[in-house]
């Protein structure tokens, strides 16, 4: 059964610019829901093993709690995910400084107006990957701190057999750093009413055997540690609440759960299984599969007494987020393989989350 789109007005952001709203219906009991505020992952629902069709994915019902959130719920994140230190990066031999975002002095997601916080234009479109939605943002040259009028569209495609695929491509006018990737927050089992949704009896693999550890302020240290004899060794299908019990040091030095990125392979344009969550309770199963070489897994700690859409409640530890990404502050690190953006040279990058139900 082809995917059917449909389009509303999801309202006016607060400097004036229409949000619409899509909905992708597969046909087979999955159905996602996309804003154009933040080229957002709205909403992601589909069955469990006895057919019982739930939301899974951490959103909003109104434009104006996407505008006041801080949490990055479901947005696309850049011009460069996660942290930068010190706000600022050398380029061509002259240093460029960002948008400083904490009290800490570093840089985090793009800055304050990062993606996420963008109305982006949307339209239906057909290519050879099927029918999809294609979102566009044009940034403006130093926005953020970042050189170059940079032109992002993020297109999003949805298959019979619940493949959620979205391919980020961008053409800058100047040298720059991109690093683009989205942050939603997932529980296989379904969001609960009463706040107790909890993700520590899901079970993940992740295809990794090196991590790039964070200091106390979650920005990279250039570090690369293996994971071996810890309890960030994920590479066999385990408990996340088995990590969580005994968290290791780097993660008290964080936040006391997990939230750090794991190296996948090299920036080459082929896909990487990166990893796999499953949930015995549910039966709903999600796996992730991209181009990019570093997946950051992130069990939310930080979410205290949020509302979702619908009323519903979640805290710490109610989600996941699996974020394909470049290297965390890959800029400042000489060994890290991150390369600028040169002018006029296409950035390509593919993420898809596979969403499944098993016995």
């Amino acid at each position: 059964m082809a995917v059917s789109i449909e389009a509303r007005d999801f309202g006016t952001s607060k400097d004036g610019k229409q949000v619409d709203y899509f909905t992708l219906d597969n046909g087979n009991g999955c159905v996602i829901g996309l804003c154009g505020y933040g080229a957002t992952i709205s909403s992601v629902r589909y069955a469990d093993r006895d057919g019982k069709i739930d939301e899974v994915n951490f959103g909003f019902d109104d434009l104006a709690s996407y505008e006041a959130h801080t949490s990055s719920m479901g947005v696309t994140v850049g011009r460069y995910a996660n942290r930068i230190r010190n706000a600022q990066f050398t380029l061509n031999g002259e240093v460029v400084r960002l948008d400083v975002t904490n009290e800490a002095g570093h840089s985090a997601h793009g800055g304050s107006k990062g993606f996420g916080k963008q109305v982006f234009s949307g339209e239906i479109i057909e290519t050879n990957q099927g029918k999809g939605v294609k979102f566009t943002y044009i940034s403006a040259d130093g926005e953020g701190g970042y050189p170059g009028e940079l032109t992002l569209n993020v297109t999003y495609y949805l298959s019979d057999d619940g493949v959620l695929r979205y391919e980020y491509d961008a053409v800058s006018t100047k040298d720059t750093f991109i690093n683009i990737t989205n942050h939603a927050y997932f529980n296989l089992d379904g969001i609960k009413a009463d706040g107790s949704t909890n993700v520590a009896e899901h079970e993940i693999q992740l295809n990794s055997g090196f991590i790039t550890p964070l200091d106390s302020d979650s920005v990279c240290t250039g570090e690369v540690k293996p994971v071996d004899g810890t309890a960030f060794d994920l590479r066999e299908q385990v408990r996340i609440g088995a990590g969580l019990d005994n968290p290791h040091e780097l993660m008290i030095a964080t936040n006391g759960g997990y939230d750090i990125s794991y190296i996948l392979g090299a920036d080459d344009g082929r896909m990487k299984d990166g990893a796999y969550v499953y949930s015995a309770k549910s039966g709903r199963a999600m796996r992730v599969k991209t181009t990019q070489p570093c997946l950051q897994f992130y069990t939310n700690a930080n979410l205290r007494e949020t509302l979702l859409r619908d009323g519903k409640k979640v805290n710490k530890m109610a989600g996941f987020c699996l974020e394909a990404q470049d290297y965390p502050n890959g800029p400042n690190v000489a060994h890290f393989p991150t390369e600028p953006l040169r002018a006029g040279q296409k950035y390509l990058q593919v993420i898809e989350y596979i969403f499944t139900t098993e016995a």
